[in-house]
């Protein structure tokens, strides 16, 4: 179990340096139109609802290492088929496989480091240590970011050559795992996946549980606006030749870059954040920030907007680790996958239906100009405003709740 503690950080950081972060958007549009682009990432969404819940069952009732190891097989796999590109069918075979990728890791890698903890009785160590984890995976992604950026002014395809040799060396790590917690057997037994879905969402019976879960689904998905659509707006500015340094490659990985290092910073204090504010508090401020950010940037195309731009992640970061923290050790261990895996499962559902509504709004043969991104920007906005609306309203009453007991 040391050998995992010890060694988890590091698979964290080498499953979030993906290098073609700054240049995905720009290198799809060479070979797609912007409604193909569209359908493309919500494909990718709709790979990962079809999986997330499944992996997640299949983690609790396999084992964690081996879903990790199944989930670092296919970020491989995902590399070498963007590496070859060139048609709408290979992308897309691409980004399923990256789909599940996403969905095998998520909610088992955090399970499985509170299990790694508990084992060795260090549980109580959870919430600092995955604020740690998140900083050093942000500073993975800043420093992926930089080498995306500089490769990708060269050639598009470099940054996923760079990805897809760390990926292998993260395998390499998963290999090394040991299987961290048996106790999930002895409490249920191997449930049907029927049985173990209905007794997740159970949990969301309790109003503590169910305001964080409908919160972190609404952020979710508002995070992921700016991180969309992002790229095309540094390339309109460029095409009205007002970009402060190099062209938007480059640019677009010095500001992920840059991004990530301030994400990093605030994950590291998340906890600290959430001892200082409450988490309630720090719930709202972050939905807050992040309404500011898609409203403000759909205001206006401006180079000023890139400032704004960089403080993208931040609202995530501050509240990753006590999200974590206060969710699951309320969790039963022979259902903690599923129900972190139902949560993912919910925040990608809701962004794939952002996605796929907005491809509706947009013609087939119409360019990414500006009138056109600043709608879609503002679309979001609104409905999320109304979205918000009933968490504000009971954020009082959930946090008031005590803990759900668990059962024995």
């Amino acid at each position: 179990m040391q050998e995992n503690i010890r060694l988890y950080p590091w698979y964290r950081a080498a499953c979030s340096f993906l290098a073609w972060m700054p240049i995905f958007f720009l290198y799809f549009s060479e070979q797609l139109g912007l409604k193909d682009l569209l359908i493309l990432e919500a494909i990718y969404y709709l790979a990962v609802v079809t999986a997330e819940v499944p992996s997640g069952y299949f983690s609790d009732v396999v084992g964690r290492k081996t879903t990790l190891s199944i989930s670092s097989a296919f970020l491989v796999l995902a590399c070498i088929f963007y590496i070859i590109g060139g048609s709408f069918m290979i992308l897309s075979i691409a980004q399923i496989c990256f789909a599940c990728f996403m969905a095998f890791q998520s909610g088992t890698n955090t399970v499985f480091h509170f299990e790694s903890l508990d084992a060795v009785n260090q549980g109580d160590e959870y919430g600092d240590r995955e604020a740690k984890v998140g900083r050093l995976s942000m500073v993975s992604a800043a420093i992926s970011a930089l080498a995306g950026g500089f490769l990708g002014a060269h050639n598009l395809r470099w940054p996923f050559i760079a990805s897809l040799l760390v990926a292998m060396v993260g395998l390499l790590i998963v290999l090394r795992f040991k299987e961290p917690d048996k106790r999930r057997e002895a409490e249920h037994g191997a449930e049907g996946f029927l049985t173990q879905l209905r007794i997740t969402m159970a949990y969301l019976k309790e109003i503590r549980i169910a305001w964080l879960f409908f919160f972190f689904v609404l952020l979710y998905a508002l995070v992921h606006i700016p991180y969309e659509f992002y790229q095309p707006y540094l390339r309109l500015l460029e095409g009205k030749g007002e970009l402060p340094i190099g062209d938007a490659p480059t640019l677009s990985g010095l500001m992920v870059a840059c991004t990530s290092f301030i994400g990093a910073y605030v994950s590291g204090r998340s906890m600290d954040l959430k001892r200082r504010f409450g988490l309630k508090n720090l719930c709202l401020l972050a939905l807050f920030a992040m309404l500011l950010v898609v409203g403000i940037m759909g205001t206006a195309l401006h180079v000023a907007m890139i400032i704004l731009l960089l403080f993208r992640n931040t609202p995530m970061a501050a509240v990753r680790a006590p999200f974590n923290e206060a969710v699951t050790p309320l969790i039963a261990a022979s259902q903690r996958a599923t129900f972190h895996s139902l949560l993912s499962l919910a925040g990608r559902l809701a962004f794939f239906a952002t996605l796929f509504g907005l491809s509706q709004y947009v013609s087939k043969d119409q360019l990414t100009d500006w009138p056109t991104l600043s709608s879609l920007l503002l679309l979001c906005v609104g409905a999320a405003l109304i979205l918000s609306l009933p968490i504000y309203i009971f954020a009082g009453k959930a946090m008031n709740q005590s803990a759900i007991a668990k059962e024995s």
